[in-house]
């Protein structure tokens, strides 16, 4: 049996601004810090080498959060985004 196809709606124009400071956003903020909090116990091959301080806006935390992501799950950095 096939898994339910979920539809999720497309999040509106500016809930996304490159330019925004990250403290703004607290949603991203916390998944910057969670990654944070995971990157230092991976071994050093396998860090992004991120300087952690200089991740100030949501452009570089959404940066960062694909290069954490791609390191995660390496099948899903392959395959691409879903259009």
């Amino acid at each position: 049996m096939a898994a339910p196809i979920i539809k999720i709606p497309k999040p509106s124009l500016d809930s996304y601004n490159p330019n925004r400071p990250l403290s703004k956003n607290t949603l991203l903020a916390n998944q910057v810090k969670h990654f944070i909090e995971i990157e230092k116990k991976l071994p050093r091959e396998k860090q992004t080498g991120t300087n952690h301080k200089l991740i100030e806006t949501e452009l570089q935390a959404s940066e960062y959060v694909e290069r954490m992501t791609a390191i995660l799950h390496p099948a899903g950095a392959r395959t691409g985004r879903p259009k």
